[in-house]
């Protein structure tokens, strides 16, 4: 292939639009697909460090040193940088076509094919040489595979079968489309649709957007975490016969760079369905709509100026992470595998073939937080997006493994840790955040950003030493989760 690739992008959210801005820097033709023409979240934050040179020195709305406070009101200056990037100006990133319609992706499959009619005169070690090469190919990448792309028509979602006189199929010949449908690269950044698997693990959060002057001075100080439980909001604990005790909430406190402040009650992680009628996730909203107010109250801010709100509620990652390895004719091979005697029945096997390849294609890689870019522990993702994108597309272009760093053992070790948190009552969270805050800076950097395992797993360690001296009973309970075999959704 030239270096000129055709890339399509599906979704521009904040993970879509990126790739596709720096797909197109590279001069690759590039056509992004999202029926909404693109999103953004109301706020976005990330920290110094991961914010990469190309990125407009005006995205960034506001910088500052973050306090965090624990339960006991110790505070703390973070000695990194944390940014909130202004979302209108990361809204105009551009170089690419944007087309509002729906796309499905995915790869185009081959299969090994042998033939059997072997020179029965053949010695035994040209017998070798053939068994040796015929494995190399088993487990080397296809380079005839390449990703597929289709968008959504109306004829598609007909009640009907009946084809419309007239109708021209836009992926087929002479379609609108036809010319996208076998891209070079394929970039899916659409997220979670509505019915897809997920954790049944959110972080949510109701904040209020104020004013400066509006505010009082002590007020206007910069802070990650504020893990103190406000004055009254102890009759909120005991939660409900319905939903038992509520989880830890922390204040979010942060300017945002155009004279205004984001004032926000957040729930790190806690265990809730994406159905919009489950009763746990409607008590989580009501009880953080008390613990703001109970907030703003402790703090001196009046309500009454509040200029608009902001609700978060967003699942901790997909059920199943996607694996972006390339595919090799090994995992097609093992994927219908039929079962002796049971000509109907077949097993998919095609997990053996991992250590070999995985389940994606070359040039065809899911990415941003439904691809594995999101810390399942923390909700941070467009920091991560926006300090990998280019070793990303690099991947994809060569053919290569576009995985999230640290690969499927860091994220093991992240989804760990969420594990952990969601088993944590609210004064074993305060206990943990208590200890974890008095880590050293680096240490902190590493387990909320850093994309090496065995640096993660040392900091994983560290914690229970402070952790020891405070609590026992909580160290022992984060040691017995974390090793208890149970799934995040367990």
């Amino acid at each position: 292939m030239s270096s000129r690739f055709r890339a399509v992008v599906l979704g521009l959210g904040p993970a879509g639009r990126i790739a596709a801005h720096r797909a197109a820097a590279r001069g690759w033709d590039v056509l992004a697909l999202d029926p909404a023409g693109g999103s953004m979240p109301s706020t976005v934050g990330a920290w110094a460090h991961q914010l990469p040179g190309w990125l407009p020195a005006d995205a960034v709305a506001s910088r500052f040193r973050p306090t965090v406070i624990t339960s006991d009101g110790r505070r703390r200056v973070l000695d990194d940088a944390y940014v909130v990037l202004d979302t209108a100006r990361l809204s105009e990133l551009g170089g690419f076509e944007v087309r509002r319609e729906a796309g499905l992706g995915g790869g185009r499959a081959t299969y090994m094919s042998w033939n059997d009619d072997r020179d029965q005169n053949v010695g035994p070690v040209a017998r070798l040489k053939e068994a040796i090469g015929r494995l190399r190919e088993l487990v080397t990448t296809d380079p005839s595979q390449g990703p597929s792309v289709s968008i959504d028509h109306e004829h598609y979602h007909s009640s009907d079968d009946e084809i419309p006189d007239g109708f021209v199929d836009p992926n087929g010949v002479g379609g609108s489309f036809a010319a996208w449908t076998s891209p070079d690269i394929l970039v899916d950044a659409a997220g979670a649709a509505p019915d897809a698997a997920v954790l049944e693990a959110r972080q949510l959060a109701f904040g209020h957007v104020f004013r400066e002057a509006d505010l009082p001075d002590t007020v206007r100080v910069p802070v990650l975490m504020d893990f103190t439980v406000p004055g009254g909001a102890n009759a909120d604990r005991e939660g409900d016969d319905d939903h038992g005790e509520f989880p830890a909430t922390f204040s979010y406190r942060l300017p945002l760079g155009d004279g205004t402040w984001l004032i926000e009650e957040t729930i790190l992680a806690a265990r809730a369905s994406s159905d919009a009628d489950d009763p746990r996730r409607a008590g989580l909203h009501a009880h953080l709509l008390r613990m703001q107010s109970h907030r703003l109250t402790e703090l001196g801010v009046d309500l009454a100026a509040a200029i608009s709100d902001e609700i978060v509620d967003f699942p901790m990652g997909p059920w199943r992470l996607p694996d972006n390895r390339p595919r090799t004719p090994l995992h097609e091979a093992l994927e219908l595998v039929p079962v002796p005697g049971r000509s109907t029945i077949s097993l998919d096997l095609s997990f053996l073939a991992r250590p070999f390849g995985g389940a994606g294609t070359p040039g065809y890689g899911h990415f941003g937080a439904g691809g594995g870019w999101m810390h399942p522990a923390t909700g941070y993702s467009v920091g991560a997006v926006l300090a990998d994108v280019d070793r990303f597309l690099d991947r994809l272009a060569a053919r290569g493994d576009a995985s999230p760093p640290g690969g499927r053992m860091l994220a093991w070790l992240h989804r760990r840790g969420l594990h952990v948190i969601l088993g944590f009552d609210a004064d074993r969270t305060r206990e943990f955040f208590d200890a974890f805050f008095t880590l050293p800076d680096r240490a902190i950097r590493e387990y909320l950003t850093g994309t090496s395992t065995p640096k993660t797993m040392a900091v994983m360690a560290r914690i229970a030493v402070p952790l020891a001296r405070r609590s026992p009973a909580t160290l022992l309970w984060l040691l017995a989760t974390f090793a208890d075999g149970k799934p995040v959704d367990g």
